[in-house]
């Protein structure tokens, strides 16, 4: 198989399964859950998604998708929710095990390469 070129390839390419709750206690908020297919779990407890309208800046709520999620575990701009400091350092170190090494260079890749694009 090629190399994939989008998170959604990759997503497909490594087998993974995406199962999204919506929280009771958050609104507009969702737990996500990643599973490979030895049964290896992802866990993210809570997470929200917005799109921006490039000319005005207003953002709307979206919902979860593969690539959304992926783009979660590249790193960016994480928060701790308890204590609202920067959790990315912790989620690189849990992805990069979640997913091995050599793919989650490759999401990196993606994920740098979607923001050279906006």
């Amino acid at each position: 198989m090629d190399t994939p070129t989008t998170f959604a390839e990759l997503f497909r390419s490594l087998g993974l399964v995406l199962t999204v709750r919506a929280l009771k206690d958050e609104d507009e908020a969702w737990a996500c859950t990643l599973t490979k297919p030895d049964g290896t779990t992802y866990e993210i407890d809570s997470v929200s998604f917005f799109d921006v309208d490039p000319d005005t800046g207003e953002e709307w709520i979206v919902e979860p998708t593969p690539s959304r999620v992926l783009s979660v575990l590249a790193g960016a701009d994480v928060e701790d929710e308890e204590d609202g400091e920067d959790a990315a350092p912790d989620t690189e170190a849990a992805a990069r095990a979640f997913l091995g090494d050599e793919a989650f260079a490759l999401l990196v890749e993606l994920d740098e390469a979607d923001a050279d694009e906006e």
